[in-house]
């Protein structure tokens, strides 16, 4: 059975037909267009569209069919002649403020450019120098390897970062010398943190309901130390991940996107053998 709404070009999903051929109009793909209007069902080709047909000839009778709900813009509850008409009344910005590529509508056109800003449109280009692992931006790269999933901790990456000769500087603390990687310590929380009522961060007043939460909490960076600092706003940040996360949302205007990816894409060579010597 193939599966409903689905972008064979691009394998972006949709919640309905409508949502499919706005986006296949926009990005011209046109493959997309082979679809079972009564199953609601969309094919790769003609040829799949018709052997579902000849299968399913009930469903074509002229009595039964009704192409209108397949034209309908539920935010208006308006009911179009084609998909080009309800295509023109999406468009109007007066209004909807209408993502053709994600089938989504947006209360501002200011909302809906922020979206289109964002990494939801973005491509998987950045590759992880440590594996095939591909993501949307060099913050992603830094919050999986920050994970632990190579066996390096926050804390290898963190000190991995400090030896770069990163200029402006963004180090908090300095460390020169022979690489070392640092010694991590895991805090474990034990059924004695119970209070009655909840189980209490003796780090902090924080309590949690379960203890595996609490120990969650315990070996997260909430009790990190901040270890770098924007240049130029001055906000400081625990992680390398939350720093470029910073960057890439242009808060303070300190680089332009393309200037954060070029910059992240020339020190991934050199933060990956530090990070392995």
């Amino acid at each position: 059975m193939p599966v409903k709404h689905i972008c064979f070009s691009c394998s972006k999903t949709f919640k309905s037909v409508s949502g499919l051929r706005s986006h296949s109009k926009a990005k011209r793909h046109t493959a997309n267009l082979f679809v079972c209007e009564p199953c609601d069902i969309s094919f790769l080709s003609s040829i799949a569209l018709k052997s579902h047909m000849d299968s399913h000839a009930d469903h074509y009778d002229d009595s039964d069919s009704d192409d209108d709900n397949n034209h309908c813009c539920n935010g208006c509850k308006l009911q179009f002649t084609d998909m080009t008409a309800l295509n023109q009344h999406l468009s109007d910005p007066s209004k909807h403020h209408w993502c053709f590529e994600c089938s989504r509508d947006f209360a501002s056109k200011t909302a809906l450019s922020k979206h289109q800003k964002s990494l939801a449109h973005r491509a998987r280009d950045f590759k992880c120098p440590l594996c095939k692992g591909m993501f949307k931006s060099p913050s992603g790269i830094a919050m999986h390897i920050e994970s632990g999933c190579h066996e390096f901790t926050r804390h290898h990456v963190t000190a991995a970062v400090q030896r770069m000769e990163i200029i402006p500087d963004i180090s908090i603390k300095q460390i020169t010398g022979p690489v070392q990687h640092p010694t991590v310590c895991a805090y474990v929380a034990t059924a004695a943190a119970f209070d009655g009522s909840a189980y209490g961060c003796y780090l902090c007043r924080k309590s949690f309901r379960t203890l595996s939460a609490l120990n969650g909490h315990l070996n997260s960076p909430a009790h990190d130390d901040d270890e770098f600092r924007c240049p130029k706003c001055k906000t400081e940040f625990k992680l390398i991940s939350g720093f470029v996360q910073h960057l890439e949302s242009r808060a303070c205007g300190l680089a332009k996107t393309t200037q954060i990816d070029n910059y992240f894409n020339d020190l991934t060579a050199q933060f990956s053998g530090l990070l392995k010597a």
